[in-house]
């Protein structure tokens, strides 16, 4: 944060006092206004906002305390500095307890001054940083207006600010990893190194030594030292993806961790110590897996302290447009004005999403190019794998009026150029007119003419539809 974005307003009634900060501070980049007493202040800030005040105890007319009291009852977040003389040191910390952040004695030392505005400045910088961060929450895989995804933004928020170990449970594509990066982000620990380590892609022993490091000559290939995650992540934080999948010795020795703070590395007796916070993630029913003795139950509960449920977007449906929007402007970083045709919305609001919001970004990107040359995106261009989604031997509602309250079954081992000609087949059945199935299926009454034909070809007729 540079100084000249910085606006400070001084308020004393010595005009000696005000013109000395005012050279001070304005030659150190700052903005500066005065005002020579509480009534004026108060005039300047209905007007301007300023990050700081810095202000005398006694002024004529309302007090410094009165101005406090007024500045943090309408801009909290303002931070106001007290200036008092030696035997007032009894008010000014009376104006700590009110909200000040800090009071200077008088005769006033511009270097201690400066150092606590530099202080102020660090502060503001890094409440900017979590604000940054936690609008980053909002404006990727927690997208909308949901219950769920504000439920999902505000947990992350308050684990942040903890130093607890932290669970974070959901299904693949709900954004598990990208919530342990930011919740390390907006923590104490924002400067320190993230370290993920994918337990799904090693083995016992490939972990281990990815884990704790191994020492030359710990095991054949061991040619050099080797310092292990745990090493790099120390003052920062370790996120271990899928720890539902670490086998039993994995987890035995985790949970040392977790109890000692300590490791060894591989082929070593010499424990060394480290200040490591730890998030865990899994796709599995943990609680399941303890009953089942898969999964140790101490190291369960020492690892899920703080436990996040990520919804998964067959929960929060009501953020899809808004997901959707974000996936083909924001995240492409393009201008995409092709909207989202009410076909193809339906078709997106149907399916019940297995792979989550990385599947909804993979099927939006796919549609972009598919509607390259069309002015908007149809329902031909969302292109689903229905045999692991919605489709799969569960109901397929219709949201059109004509078909409201019946479903049918699909085979999952069809294609999903089958389900479709099967789905046509189904509304025919209905009663329904070619102009009909083309305005529920989102295409033109040519395109449902051609696709008529061709399932005619082979042996599926339609008589007089």
């Amino acid at each position: 944060m540079e100084n000249y974005s910085i606006s400070i307003l001084v308020v004393d009634d010595d005009l000696n006092y005000r013109n000395i900060l005012t050279d001070y501070l304005g030659g150190k980049g700052y903005y500066v206004k005065l005002a020579s007493s509480a009534e004026e202040a108060i005039d300047i800030l209905e007007r301007d906002y300023f990050n700081i005040v810095i202000t005398d105890l006694k002024l004529p007319g309302k007090s410094g305390i009165d101005l406090l009291k007024i500045v943090k009852s309408k801009a909290s977040e303002t931070e106001v500095i007290m200036l008092t003389a030696y035997g007032s040191v009894d008010s000014a910390v009376s104006a700590l307890k009110i909200g000040a952040c800090d009071y200077l004695i008088k005769p006033l030392s511009l270097e201690e001054l400066s150092l606590t505005i530099n202080r102020l400045i660090e502060n503001l910088r890094l409440k900017n940083y979590a604000s940054y961060f936690k609008r980053e929450i909002s404006r990727r895989f927690f997208i909308g207006k949901s219950q769920a995804a504000k439920k999902a933004i505000e947990e992350i928020s308050m684990a942040a600010k903890s130093d607890m170990n932290v669970l974070i449970a959901g299904e693949s594509g709900t954004g598990k990893e990208l919530s342990a990066n930011l919740l390390h982000r907006l923590s104490e620990r924002r400067d320190n190194p993230f370290i993920i380590v994918d337990s799904c892609n090693l083995s016992e022993n490939l972990f281990e030594s990815e884990l704790f490091g191994h020492e030359r000559g710990s095991f054949t290939g061991a040619d050099a030292l080797k310092k292990g995650l745990l090493e790099f992540a120390d003052k920062g934080t370790l996120f271990i993806d899928e720890i539902g999948d670490v086998s039993g010795i994995i987890q035995a020795k985790l949970l040392r961790i977790l109890d000692t703070k300590s490791f060894r590395r591989v082929g070593s007796s010499k424990n060394i110590q480290i200040d490591t916070r730890i998030i865990t993630a899994t796709n599995r029913n943990l609680n399941k897996l303890v009953e089942d003795n898969r999964f140790r139950g101490d190291l369960f509960y020492r690892i899920s302290g703080f436990t996040i449920e990520l919804p998964p977007l067959r929960e929060r449906k009501e953020d899809i447009p808004h997901l959707a929007h974000f996936f083909m402007t924001k995240e492409n970083k393009i201008s995409y004005s092709k909207p989202l045709s009410p076909g193809a919305l339906e078709k997106l609001e149907i399916y019940e999403w297995p792979g989550n919001v990385r599947e909804l970004k993979n099927v939006i990107e796919r549609a972009m190019i598919l509607s390259e040359n069309k002015d908007e995106i149809s329902p031909e261009a969302i292109q689903l794998d229905v045999r692991n989604g919605s489709s799969n031997n569960q109901p397929f509602e219709s949201k059109n009026g004509a078909a409201e309250g019946d479903f049918m079954i699909f085979d999952k081992n069809l294609t999903i150029k089958e389900i479709e000609n099967e789905y046509i087949k189904y509304l025919s059945s209905r009663g329904l007119t070619k102009s009909d199935i083309a305005e529920i299926l989102g295409i033109s009454k040519r395109n449902i003419y051609r696709k008529i034909s061709k399932i005619d070809e082979k042996g599926g007729t339609f008589g007089s539809l």
